[in-house]
């Protein structure tokens, strides 16, 4: 057919026949919204608004008349809302979304013309309306999920702290005791030992910080050549136990003494260290460590682990910071872990403002780089962790104090009882909150150290039933003890009706400050001499 020579009748049929063809509904309406072309689709999906319009209703009235056949048991009112609602938004251009009595959804949007009517085009959005259905209720699925997964690792985490507690505890105990200098080397590798496996576990075993890449970073003036002289200490006994040297090397020009956060650089370190002990079978391991001045007096600190181990191909070293990936599976069968270390390392330097990466060649050994941004430090004296009671600026007083222990756990009660008896706090222990309340009704205390973790009756259930007793009850200064793996919140304890917190494992100086800082600013001063305690058979009278 020559289009030159298509006559109008021809033509209109070409667009007829298109029009027809097109996916979705195409209707053009004159200024009273008269229809003057309608194509197939859009007589398929809006027959009782076409039909309407047709019998020459009002567009209000063709739109409502839809609503009803398509929505039968809606109320009058809301049927009439609604009406209105899709006239009044296509009248203002926008697009809405209707279904049809196909049950498809239909985009529609109308647009005005010249002549003073209108063209409106529809686009079938169901497929698209559906999936979205199935990712929100994958979404919900995949959150109820994880809350159940975070609850699994909350309970493991309280389990675990509560031995590493007993460990911690007795180490500091030690700690203040006569030992020799090698004793009191292998107690500071114990304690260093157990202070990252704490910051590991705060991390790893909270998920919402892991996947939602949450860390928090606390720089603090720290010397970082004695940090990375005890983690030598400690990783040494593993490199001997394989015939491997491990050796540092600091550059003598570096000043050591710097703002960083020391917790967040010892993890990355450890991890980095003990992946080339790892995988190295024979050989040295080499951690030196250099500084390159940059903007505002800074420094970014470079720390380089190189092994002669293994080694490793550019298609594993491209996923190995990847979570829960290691280099193949027969590594993981045959080193173990959980291949989540690289990854968490990288995010905590990168948070650092640094990095890590790696060069490495089968068969040729491998060279990781930790990068980290840090300024000079100011170096102040810190007391020993094991300093009289009376220079902590907090109990002064401890002598004569009476506290009640509430912990259903026995190692924790006997690592709490040995850090506070010796500077004459007396001791009363509770295994739950029933019994707590028991001792707290028949005799005086100064303090209640609460357990938030128990059954029978845990720390919450408990503090409400103190908080509703008696004066001489309800006024009892209590702390809060808890093995929560979403870390200290005061807030939270406070809101409950505690007066402090001390997150376990316990910090024995940590423990004691704390009380002192709670009795001072419940009472001000040394809590007043214990009065005689209320005779038991007047105080309901």
């Amino acid at each position: 057919m020559d289009s030159g020579k298509l006559n109008d009748q021809e033509m209109a049929a070409i667009v007829r026949e298109a029009v027809d063809r097109l996916p979705g509904g195409f209707v053009i309406f004159g200024p009273n919204h008269e229809i003057l072309m309608s194509n197939a689709q859009n007589e398929r999906d809006f027959p009782f608004t076409n039909k309407a319009l047709r019998e020459g209703k009002t567009y209000l009235e063709a739109t409502y008349a839809a609503v009803r056949e398509i929505v039968p048991d809606l109320p009058e009112d809301e049927a009439r809302a609604a009406a209105k609602r899709i006239n009044d938004a296509l009248s203002r251009g926008e697009p809405v979304e209707l279904r049809t009595h196909l049950g498809t959804v239909m985009q529609v949007v109308e647009i005005p013309l010249s002549f003073g009517g209108w063209v409106a085009v529809g686009a079938d959005v169901t497929a698209l309306r559906e999936r979205e259905r199935e990712l929100k209720k994958a979404r919900k699925e995949a959150e109820a999920a994880n809350e159940a997964k975070s609850a699994f690792l909350a309970n493991i985490s309280h389990e675990i702290r509560t031995p590493l507690n007993g460990i911690l505890g007795m180490a500091q105990l030690l700690a203040s005791s006569n030992l020799d200098d090698e004793q009191k080397d292998q107690i500071d590798t114990i304690l260093d030992s157990g202070k990252t496996l704490m910051a590991i576990l705060n991390d790893v075993l909270d998920l919402s910080k892991i996947e939602a890449g949450k860390f928090d970073i606390s720089p603090i003036d720290n010397d970082l050549s004695h940090l990375l002289r005890r983690l030598e200490k400690l990783w040494a006994p593993r490199a001997m136990e394989k015939g491997l040297e491990l050796r540092l090397d600091i550059d003598p020009a570096l000043s050591t003494f710097l703002r960083f956060d020391p917790v967040r650089v010892r993890q990355c370190v450890s991890n980095l260290v003990s992946n080339a002990i790892k995988f190295t079978e024979t050989g040295s391991i080499t951690v030196s460590v250099t500084a390159v001045p940059v903007e505002d007096g800074a420094f970014e600190v470079r720390i380089g682990i190189a092994d002669t181990g293994m080694g490793m191909n550019a298609e594993t070293r491209e996923k190995l910071f990847a979570p829960f990936t290691q280099a193949d599976s027969s590594t993981s069968r045959r080193f173990g872990g959980t291949g989540l270390g690289l990854s968490i390392s990288r995010k905590l330097a990168q948070l650092m403002d640094g990095d890590i990466t790696v060069e490495s060649e089968e068969g040729k050994g491998s060279t990781f780089r930790l990068s980290f941004r840090a300024v000079p430090g100011r170096r102040t004296e810190e007391a020993p962790a094991n300093a009289d009671v009376a220079h902590t600026g907090g109990v002064r007083w401890a002598k004569g104090l009476s506290v009640l222990l509430v912990d259903d756990h026995a190692l924790n009660r006997k690592v709490a009882r040995l850090f506070l008896e010796p500077i004459g706090i007396s001791i009363v222990e509770a295994e739950n909150g029933e019994e707590a309340l028991r001792f707290l009704q028949t005799q005086p205390f100064d303090l209640v150290l609460l357990d938030m973790h128990m059954p029978v009756m845990d720390g919450a259930e408990t503090l409400r039933h103190i908080r509703a007793h008696e004066p001489h009850i309800r006024d009892i200064p209590v702390i809060a003890l808890t093995a929560d793996s979403l870390g200290p919140n005061k807030a939270r304890y406070a809101a409950l009706g505690a007066d402090g917190y001390v997150g376990k494992p316990i910090d024995h100086r940590e423990l004691i400050l704390e009380i002192g800082r709670v009795l001072e600013e419940k009472f001000g001063r040394a809590p007043a001499p214990k009065a005689a305690f209320p005779d038991l058979r007047q105080v309901g009278s």
